[in-house]
């Protein structure tokens, strides 16, 4: 039967769905419901499997309906290879202790050693280990067992290790590693020679890390257990070192201590463990019951197998919960009881004192299903509601570990199941979102849940690491994903914990997920833990009861006990205000360093990549180019400086919002300025059309605006700015700001936002320019056409240069910029990829393989489709916010636990400080805080507070955050002693201390200070000191005298009244306005009878100052230029004190910046020489000073300069022609000589100088010379002038100058020719134009022409063009070009000038064509054309390679080739033949290609004939006859029977023969031999036929003999035979096998099993009736040569069955080890070989598995016989897999590494198999060491 699982529709209860549907479906058996969660379980009888999901998904009452599935899964990492060092000795146990215990729990005395090797695996050498020194050596992950105390020895003395010294680190791969901690040398020494007598020793202390890695000193990678991606193996120090990490903020005070405050154990809390069980659950009884004693109540641990103790045992289960899988909540796996361990364990855990409460909800292989996950969830919910039966009675708060989560996505199923908006249609793996959520927000139960172990490959091992937002359960405790293509997005931020793993030096683990849904980190790689299965008696003092895990699965409960400890620490309860929530702040919160108050610290995880933060517009791109460059802030320059090369992350303010998918558009818009009030413009935009005045314009981000401007005035300059009246935009900033005229404004933006383009002068001239973003984005960032979003998006992008002046690196774009511009906004972030770190995210999973990850909404999954995720840019470390804005985007938040032991030392004791009593005056400093290391040996953040007697009158201060007092001592006229005690706010401990001050006697204490006074000097006035006050002591009566003091208080003397003096001995003294006294200081002296000294109050000094007034202000001065200004002043003060003078000057007009004159220093001031431009405007002021007054300055006064304009030219009438222009020139000048000041405006009159208006065509309308636009007939008589103006001058006009235009005709002076060239060269045609000129209107009469001659005289000529007429236009030419024999014309491109030559000619396009040439001028009313020629093309051609001669043999064929080469065209060919030496030639038929094969050759008739060939194109001048080749024609002999090699008895002849033949003639045989092995060869006499009998032959032949045959005839290749090789034998012999074969595996190098198959080589006859009769089998162990098996021993006369192959007997060979095998041959004669050389081969560790017959079906089950293997070794998995071909080139089905079913195997139902298909299936077995 199968579970359907059934989600409620929102308006039916459970109760109502479940009658429903039971009484429509009565088949259904109701399981059970999970009321909080809308969910009902109904059993299913298997017949009604098929129809029942579609049935009930058809109901009203149901939402969704599925069946169960396994799809949660406790994921731990699995248990990798591990070595477990053996220690001599004894093992101590360290006592437990409440608040400070070793972590270390065992340390020994003792010693251990560990053999090592180098072996060479997949092309690498590598460190093998091994317990003994003959044993097996493997690659581990972990060596484990090292204890604190002993003496470990690794023994590198075999051979192997030559080169290879080891050493440790307490990093991966030690000095191999960028930015690695280096050699750790502590306790280690080194003797010997590695590969020799090497040997590191490891003495393990106290300083000693407890995870160490061990490297080769000169090789990188020796010690990793796996490649691609790289691990590396570790030696395992016994350490329960997470307890120590997470007390501790900084590692560097690791020391080896778990501190724990009395009431942070967690006392008073639930912890929930949803998992495979725990240990204990069922709460067994008795002695050695299996209780774990990790378990036990702290309180009651005397006699674990004691009744009390068992009672009080801290595992419960839930009475309504039997578990999902077994009724007792007991541990089948183990990973549940780590959990609890981890969580609330004696030693190993930290809330020691909670009660743990099992629930089963996974299988021994940690799996789960929806059922089982909701059923537990359920349990919980209802064991902590007081409304529920099942409720548990009281207020603790309940936490739940969740060390568990979907099994998808993997490479096998890349598919995320997005969570989608309220509760989820599907019953899926983001059910886990739904239901937390549910339980966070409704329940307030805390759930902390681990972040999940990576991305599986297709072989289920851990390829790396997930973004925690792919991850169903984890993501939805993170913030919300990127709102525009993100895939978490629903139900984010849930009040939940996710938890990561870290490893020993606080980097990553491997496998960790990370980012957004990753509330924080804690330490969850190679954790040592007692292991699972416990009993009461197990003892903890053996390191074999231990064992070293990994995965997030861990890493969480360490942070579950964590936060049971905050809720019994805070007296937190279940119905405390948003429990959850606070829990949520507790690991978000991060303190100062030292701050114990908070849960989590920034000093790990190191690894993460960091999101830098980039100054604002940090992108500059440059038109055409595909690089940007990336600006950053100067004070990350060390951090992105030399890495070119390596890799970034780019982060736009878009690329976390989806990017635009438009492509950027120019929009071109036309705009007017008509008036003063508006802007009309006339274009297109992004919402189509734009016309009207001051209109808005709307465009994309990446889009180019170019407001083309049309005669707009000079008075309207346009501008593009960030708001009304603002600054220019910069985003970038906009080309041709502030043009007028015909110019272009152009602007492509990179910033969303409202803009403006506004006048510059008319404020009114105003219009919107709204920039958006593209659709399909929000926020997509293009600068110069590059989309920075979508290149984040892309993936890790390489460095290509870098610039340490500008701050920037430079990336490659996938398009070039199209334009030169800067942009890109703010909140950009870059991060640097340093891999060579081992960067956790350069593991990531996805990003390392090729997988590509789809994710899919509820509405996607009934459609069948997905969305492909975009995993850059890569959301690191913890926590990540894609809101955030900070400089740095990732976040480093470590667990830590904040209930450590806070015992303190006090930096000072308590009491009376020992300086006390202290003086007056006396200076205190002294430490009253916390001692530099308190708790856990580490620094504590210190916040104090001071209560008890006020310090406030003593003169000392106390600082709160650091406890320091100190400062100057004021002490009373008595002694005075002060009590008080200080606190520190955060461990709460408190510190009492007492000083005392010394009285001091009566003094005077001035109570009133007098001030300084002033007093104007001539005034009259008076100033008053006073009046001072003081008080005593004992309150005796003060009596003052006052003093003075002409010296700056050197000396003093006593003031009498009188002389300016009044009060001298009262409380205030009065001095007059005599500037003598003027910076006098006065300080008066206050007494008593009893004082034991007179006190003097401050000194203070009098000022006895001068006011300058000013009796005559400079005025305007308006001389004309070049005539001098003048200007005048006066002023006085009250004394009459002299006044001094200093006019100054200000230029340029601005009236700020003022000079001193020099010389000018009375009360009148004349200027210079003057001119307009240097002189008009300059302001000119007076400085009045006199001695002790104040500088006073006179208003300003300005030089007004005037001047006149004079023409120096006039305008001139001219002459111009129709389509030409006409310049008109004027010069004039200043009376103060400055031309360059005047400005012109020409006008036009064409009423004959009656009227005039400006010019507004044409061009320089503006500037000394005016030339006219393109004249026609109408400008004739037109008259023009100019008006002259300049600055401070009256307008000029010029006189009128008249323009007359003429008429304009073209003529051909000069006709072109035709021309004839060869194809390939160029053809040239010339001619020659000219024009004639006439008055508008032509002439009204013409005279006949009157004809003379003159002659020139010597010394030669003028030459030039002077007769030509100013005016008179040059003409242009045009060739034009026909191929259709003037039937139409083509112009040719570049053809404008006189002469045209065409380019390299071919006959096929140029032949026949026809060129003519049309002349024209401007002005002219038509062009003139000249007449056709035509242009004539001849090909040619030329034979490259003539024929050669040729030899051929008789029968087969000959070949003649010719190569020729043409301009164009075919060649074609004929070939002749002549058979008399030439005289004759003949043609021969079809021979008509380049090349001509003969037919079959004869010798008789063929040889010597000669071959030529005639060659031929069209168009050439003339065929070409080639030069001939001769034909040889050769006889063939060929062998059809070589000479075989003989062998005979002494005494005996032999013969050898060979069979030939010849095609024609006849065949001469001559026999050779040879005694030196073929070296050299002699003609046998007579031996000439086809055989040759050899004379008697005599043994030994020494030296062998070979003979051969040479075949020859006169008109044939001479051929030699193969050399047969005659064997002469004193008498018959056998020989033995050439070679011997055992059977091995090719993976393993060794046999499949200790039964090998050997085979030989046949056996060869080596004399006639010799016969293979029997085979002699011997084989010897190779360590010590003893023989294990011979034939002999069974068959006296050989082995008559195992010829040429035997397979060796059972229990004949053992296990691993090197045999050697020999063989020898006998035959029917009794005639025996030698023994064959010794074949070595080794057996395996195991032998192959043997496959039991296997019964025909569709889902077979597979039996394999009983494992055979090594002694010492387990069968611990076995590997299954099923292919249609024999080769398993295709997997149909396999289980890998299956350790369940290692014998029998059923292939699964949903493997679907062909019908009538044959099967084939292997099994291989899996051992490790016992």
């Amino acid at each position: 039967m199968k579970k359907v699982i059934v989600r409620v529709s929102d308006n039916y209860s459970i109760d109502q769905a479940a009658a429903a549907i039971l009484k429509l479906y009565g088949y259904l058996t109701f399981v059970e419901s999970f009321k909080t969660f809308q969910i009902i379980s109904f059993e299913c009888p298997e017949r009604y499997e098929g129809n029942v999901i579609s049935q009930l998904n058809a109901l009203n009452v149901v939402k969704k309906a599925t069946f169960d599935k396994e799809v949660y899964a406790g994921d731990p990492m699995p248990q990798e290879a591990t070595l477990a060092i053996e220690t001599s000795g004894s093992t101590t146990q360290n006592a437990e202790g409440e608040a400070t215990s070793n972590t270390r729990n065992l340390t020994t005395t003792g010693s251990g050693t560990i053999y090592v090797k180098v072996q060479n695996i997949g092309g690498a050498n590598f460190y093998v280990y091994s317990q003994t020194q003959g044993g097996t050596y493997s690659r581990f992950a972990n060596q484990l067992g090292f204890l604190q105390g002993g003496t470990y020895t690794f023994d590198q003395s075999d051979s192997s290790n030559a080169t290879h010294g080891l050493r440790f680190s307490e990093t991966p791969d030690g000095i191999w590693t960028t930015n690695g901690t280096g050699t750790f040398s502590t306790g280690v020494t080194v003797t010997g020679t590695a590969g020799t007598d090497g040997q590191t020793t490891l003495q393990v202390t106290s300083a000693t890390p407890s995870i160490l890695y061990p490297y080769c000193v000169n090789h990188p990678g020796m010690n990793r257990y796996s490649v691609s991606p790289d691990r590396f193996g570790t030696i395992n120090i016994h350490d329960f070192w997470h307890l120590d990490r997470i007390t501790k903020q900084d590692r560097q005070y690791l020391n080896r201590t778990f501190s724990q405050s009395s009431n942070g154990s967690g006392d008073g809390v639930d912890i929930y463990i949803i998992d495979s069980g725990v240990r204990g659950a069922s709460r067994p009884t008795g002695n050695n019951a299996s209780l774990h004693p990790e378990l036990y109540d702290p309180d009651f641990v005397t006699d674990l197998n004691g009744t009390a103790e068992q009672q009080n045992y801290r595992v419960n289960q839930l009475s309504h919960y039997s578990g999902a899988y077994g009724t007792n909540n007991e541990d089948d796996n183990g990973h549940g009881t780590y959990c609890a361990i981890l969580s609330a364990g004696r030693t190993a855990g930290i809330a020691k004192d909670s009660k743990i409460f099992a629930l089963k909800a996974f299988n021994s292989q940690v799996s789960g299903t929806y059922s089982a996950i909701l059923g537990a969830y359920q349990a919980v919910i209802d064991h902590n509601d007081v409304t529920n039966g099942n409720y548990k009675g009281n207020n603790r708060p309940a936490v739940i570990n969740a060390s568990f989560g979907p099994t998808i996505p993997t490479q096998n199923s890349p598919n995320i199941e997005l969570n989608d908006s309220g509760d989820d249609l599907y019953t899926d793996e983001e059910i886990l979102d739904d239901i937390e959520g549910t339980i966070a927000s409704q329940k307030n139960i805390i759930i902390v849940r681990s972040a999940g172990n990576g991305f599986k490959n297709s072989s289920d091992n851990t390829a790396g690491p997930l973004q925690t937002k792919c991850v169903a359960g984890a993501r939805t405790a993170g913030y919300a994903d990127n709102t525009n293509g993100g895939i978490n997005n629903v139900d984010t931020n849930q009040n939940k914990i996710t938890v990561g793993a870290t490893s020993y030096s606080d980097r990553w683990a491997f496998f960790s997920n990370y980012g957004g849904g990753c509330t924080t980190v804690a330490p969850g790689e190679k954790l040592t833990v007692p292991l699972y299965d416990w009993t009461a008696n197990t003892p903890y003092t053996s390191t074999t009861n231990y064992t070293s895990i990994d995965g997030t699965s861990f890493s969480s409960p360490v942070v579950a006990g964590i936060v049971a400890a905050w809720c019994g620490k805070n007296g937190y309860t279940l119905t405390t205000n948003n429990l959850t929530g606070l829990a949520k702040s507790l690991f978000r919160t991060t303190g100062s360093a030292g701050d114990i108050r908070t849960a989590t610290h920034t000093n790990y995880p190191i690894n993460s990549i960091v999101d830098k933060k980039l100054i604002d517009n940090p992108y500059v791109t440059l038109s055409g180019s595909t690089f940007v460059e990336v600006k950053f802030n100067p004070a990350d320059s060390s951090h992105f400086l030399g890495n070119v090369g390596k890799k970034v992350q780019l982060r736009t303010t878009g690329s976390t919002a989806g990017a635009g998918s438009s492509t950027p558009t120019t929009h071109n818009i036309t705009t007017y300025a008509y008036s003063s009030g508006a802007y009309t413009l006339q274009g297109t935009d992004r919402n189509g059309g734009v016309s009207g005045a001051n209109v808005s314009v709307t465009c994309y981000v990446g889009d180019t605006v170019n407001f083309n401007l049309n005669n707009v005035a000079s008075n309207h300059p346009f501008y593009i700015r960030v708001s009304s009246n603002g600054s220019n935009v910069t985003t970038p900033t906009a080309s041709g700001q502030g043009s007028t005229g015909n110019a272009t404004v152009s602007w492509t933006p990179n910033t969303v936002g409202t803009y403006y383009y506004q006048c510059g002068v008319h404020s009114g001239m105003i219009g919107q320019v709204v920039v958006q973003s593209a659709p399909g984005g929000s926020g997509g960032v293009i600068v110069g056409g590059i989309n920075l979003s979508t290149l984040s998006q892309s993936g890790w992008l390489n460095i290509q240069a870098e610039s340490a002046v500008n701050n920037s690196i430079t990336i490659q774009a996938p398009n070039a910029a199209t334009a030169g511009t800067t942009g890109g906004g703010s909140n950009n972030y870059l991060a640097l990829i340093k891999s060579e770190e081992k960067t956790h995210e350069s593991y990531d999973g996805v990003v390392s393989t090729s997988t590509s990850l789809t994710s899919q909404t509820d509405t996607q999954e009934q459609a069948g489709t997905s969305s492909a995720v975009v995993y850059y840019p890569v959301d690191s470390g913890v926590d990540f916010n894609y809101n955030g804005s900070g400089a740095s985007l990732t976040t480093a938040r470590g667990a830590f636990y904040p209930f450590i032991d806070t015992n303190v030392t006090w930096t000072t004791s308590s009491g009376t400080f020992s300086g006390s009593p202290y003086a007056n005056g006396a200076s205190v400093n002294l430490d009253l805080g916390l001692s530099g290391t308190t708790f856990a040996n580490e620094p504590t953040f210190e916040a104090y507070t001071l209560s008890g007697d006020s310090i406030g009158a003593t003169g000392l201060t106390f600082d709160t955050s650091t406890g320091n007092l100190s400062g100057t001592i004021t002490a009373d006229y008595i002694d005075t002693t002060y009590n008080f005690t200080v606190t520190e706010n955060v461990t709460g401990n408190a510190q009492s201390y007492a000083f005392t001050t010394t009285g001091t006697g009566v003094v005077v204490n001035i109570t009133q200070q007098p001030t300084a006074g002033s007093v104007e000097a001539g005034s009259g006035g008076t100033v008053n000191f006073g009046p001072v006050a003081g008080i005593s002591s004992d309150g005796s009566t003060i009596t003052f005298q006052w003093e003075f003091s002409v010296n700056g208080g050197v000396g003093w003397a006593t003031v009498s009244n009188g002389g300016g003096y009044s009060g001298a001995t009262t409380n205030t003294l009065t001095v007059d306005d005599d500037f003598a006294k003027n910076s006098f200081q006065y300080r008066c002296k206050l007494d008593t009878s009893t004082a034991v000294t007179p006190n003097y109050t401050n000194a203070v000094t009098l000022t006895v100052f001068r006011s300058i007034t000013v009796t005559q202000q400079p005025v305007n001065s308006t001389p004309i230029a070049p005539a001098a200004g003048a200007f005048s002043t006066g002023g006085s003060t009250l004394d009459g004190a002299t006044i001094s003078y200093q006019w100054q000057k200000s230029e340029n007009g601005d009236g700020v910046n003022y000079v001193d004159i020099g010389g000018a220093q009375t009360t009148t001031y004349t200027t210079g020489s003057t001119t307009y431009d240097d002189s008009y405007g300059d302001y000119y002021r007076c400085k009045l000073n006199a001695t002790g007054a104040t500088e006073v300055i006179t208003n300003a006064a300005r030089l007004f300069v005037q001047r006149t304009i004079n023409i120096t030219s006039q305008p001139v009438n001219t002459t111009g022609a129709v389509g030409g222009t006409s310049s008109f020139g004027i010069a004039a000048t200043t009376s103060d000589n400055d031309a360059g000041d005047i400005t012109y405006q020409w006008q036009v009159s064409i009423t004959n100088g009656s009227t005039w208006s400006d010019v507004s065509e044409g061009t320089g309308g503006t500037t000394s010379t005016y030339t006219t636009p393109t004249l026609t007939q109408a400008y004739d008589e037109y008259q023009y002038r100019c008006l002259l103006s300049a600055a401070g001058a009256t307008t000029t006009p010029s006189n009128a100058a008249t323009l007359q235009v003429e008429t304009v005709t073209v003529v051909v002076s000069s006709q072109p020719s035709a021309a004839t060239v060869d194809e390939g060269q160029t053809a040239t045609f010339t001619t020659l134009g000219g024009v004639t000129m006439a008055p508008v209107g032509g002439n009204a009469a013409t005279s006949s022409f009157e004809t003379d001659q003159f002659d020139t005289p010597s010394g030669g000529g003028g030459g030039g063009a002077e007769g030509q007429s100013s005016h008179e236009p040059s003409v242009t030419y045009q060739w034009e070009k026909s191929d259709n024999g003037g039937g139409s014309w083509s112009t040719l491109g570049g053809a404008t000038s006189a002469s045209y030559t065409t380019g390299l000619t071919t006959y096929a396009d140029d032949n026949a064509d026809q060129y003519r040439c049309v002349i024209s001028a401007v002005g002219a009313a038509t062009p003139a054309t000249t007449n056709a020629v035509a242009l004539t093309v001849q090909r040619t051609f030329s034979i490259t390679s003539q024929p050669s001669n040729v030899t051929a043999n008789e029968g087969g064929t000959g070949t003649f080739t010719v190569v020729t080469q043409s301009s164009s065209g075919t060649v074609t060919y004929q070939w002749e033949r002549s058979d008399d030496g030439g005289v004759n030639y003949t043609t021969v038929g079809s021979a008509t290609n380049a090349a001509y094969t003969t037919p079959t050759l004869v010798f008789a008739n063929d040889n010597a004939d000669r071959y030529r060939v005639v060659t031929s194109l069209v168009g050439s001048a003339a065929d070409i006859t080639s030069t001939h080749g001769e034909l040889t024609v050769l006889r063939v002999i060929s062998i059809q029977t070589q000479p075989q090699n003989q062998g005979v008895i002494e005494g005996n002849t032999a013969t050898f023969t060979i069979v030939a033949s010849i095609t024609s003639g006849v065949i001469s045989y001559q026999w050779q031999k040879s005694t030196n092995g073929g070296g050299a060869w002699t003609n046998i006499n007579g031996a000439n036929s086809a055989s040759y009998t050899t004379p008697a032959t005599v043994y030994p032949t020494t030296p062998s003999e070979q003979f051969r045959c040479v075949l020859t005839n006169s008109n044939a290749t001479t051929l030699t035979s193969n050399a047969a090789t005659l064997t002469v034998n004193e008498s018959e012999f056998v020989s033995g096998p050439a070679t011997v074969t055992p059977v091995i595996d090719a993976d393993t190098n060794r046999t499949f099993s200790r039964q090998p198959v050997i085979n030989t080589s046949p056996f060869i006859v080596e004399y006639a009736g010799s016969t293979h009769f029997s085979s002699f089998w011997r084989i010897r162990r190779v360590a010590d040569n003893v023989t294990v098996f011979d034939t002999t021993g069974t068959f006296v006369n050989g082995d008559t069955g195992n010829l040429t192959s035997i397979t060796v007997p059972v229990s004949t060979l053992d296990f691993d080890t090197a045999y050697a095998v020999q063989v020898k041959f006998r035959d029917n004669n009794g005639l025996e070989s030698a023994y064959s050389a010794a074949v070595n081969f080794t057996t395996p560790l195991v032998d192959q598995p043997e496959i039991q017959t296997i019964t025909p079906a569709f889902n077979p089950t597979i039996n394999v016989d009983a494992i055979a293997m090594k002694a010492g070794y387990q069968h611990t998995s076995s590997d299954w897999q099923f292919s249609p071909v024999n080769t398993f080139g295709t997997i149909v089905h396999q289980s890998l590494g299956n350790s369940t079913n290692l014998n029998s195997y059923t292939l699964p139902g949903a493997v679907n198999l062909a019908s009538n298909t044959t099967y084939y299936v292997r099994i291989r077995f899996n051992i490790n060491p016992t």
